[in-house]
């Protein structure tokens, strides 16, 4: 298990160097008491916070499965979410729409792959994880409180998801930069509650805080402001990247139905065995295309023939969308 210390807080990377389905946590130790922000490190790493600390809260920064599935194995702790993502967490039917499935899959299709993830234990553990939660409340955003005898602020930065926040330890200078996360992979924002706009500008919106150390959620785990800052828009660019296989494949005059097998998300090996994955290509894409057409691309029609050809509902692409009669 993979542990730093910074004051009163320990930093726990997830097992597979932090990677999907796994996620960093953090622990805050007080005098008499100790908070957990996040719970997707691991099954050890969470038999190692449970034998060490006496945990009587969890912080969520989102709704995400990686960053909230190791929460049921506390049973005594009070688990808190954003006021934006805690009906995702309550509601199943909520958080699919969230999620965006009913822009790609039908009813029974959701109800099957719903049914078939209850049914599917957790890397590490013997029983399944419930994705409803007991959640004894919500977090206001951006004001100073007190955890475990530590100042905290949960800053919200929206784009990944609607209610994305990331908790700031002014005290000890560390901010858990969480899913800005600096991978390879990119920026994603590929469910119907992210936004591609409010991704970049949550992403240069860390860089105003006060802080000494970046934490990430996946892989990078522990950095200095510096060197988060250098790389920063360098991570960003592949969202212009994505824009640009788009673009060449457009102009190039290929079907709207092969769009999705260009790899701009995930391999196309990755899409066919996995139904998340292939919704995050198609939302996604979407999203780009969308984008791109508000900043005058010529892409409306393609557009239209990719939601066609994808079989792609498009009031489900965007969460909370209502569109107009006339579309």
């Amino acid at each position: 298990m993979n542990m730093t210390k910074i004051g009163p807080i320990e930093i726990l990377m997830g097992e597979n160097g932090s990677r999907m389905p796994f996620s960093t946590s953090m622990v805050v130790k007080g005098q008499h008491d100790a908070a957990l922000f996040d719970c997707g490190s691991g099954v050890k790493a969470f038999q190692y916070v449970q034998n060490e600390f006496n945990v009587k809260a969890i912080y969520l920064t989102h709704h995400h499965l990686d960053h909230t599935w190791g929460a049921h194995l506390f049973a005594d702790a009070e688990i808190y979410i954003n006021p934006l993502d805690y009906k995702k967490v309550v509601d199943t039917n909520e958080l699919v729409l969230a999620q965006g499935f009913p822009a790609v899959l039908s009813s029974e299709e959701i109800e099957k792959l719903v049914e078939a993830q209850r049914k599917q234990p957790f890397p590490g553990l013997d029983d399944v994880v419930d994705r409803k939660l007991d959640i004894k409340g919500t977090y206001d955003y951006d004001q100073e409180f007190v955890v475990s005898d530590s100042k905290v602020m949960m800053i919200y930065a929206p784009g990944h998801t609607e209610g994305y926040c990331l908790p700031y330890f002014p005290e000890h200078g560390v901010l858990f930069a969480g899913d800005f996360d600096l991978t390879s992979f990119g920026p994603f924002y590929c469910d119907a509650d992210g936004d591609i706009d409010l991704f970049i500008q949550s992403a240069y919106k860390t860089l105003e805080v006060d802080a000494k150390y970046y934490v990430t959620a996946h892989q990078r785990g522990i950095m200095q402001k510096d060197e988060y800052k250098k790389e920063l828009d360098g991570y960003l660019k592949i969202i212009d990247k994505r824009d640009g296989i788009i673009k060449r494949f457009i102009n190039a005059g290929k079907h709207p139905r092969d769009l999705t097998k260009q790899g701009i998300f995930y391999y196309e090996e990755q899409n066919n065995r996995n139904p998340f994955y292939l919704k995050s290509e198609k939302l996604g894409i979407a999203k780009h295309l969308e984008r791109m057409i508000k900043q005058g691309e010529p892409f409306e029609e393609f557009y239209r023939e990719f939601l066609f050809s994808q079989n792609i509902k498009e009031e489900y692409i965007q969460y909370g969308r209502k569109l107009s009669n006339s579309k």
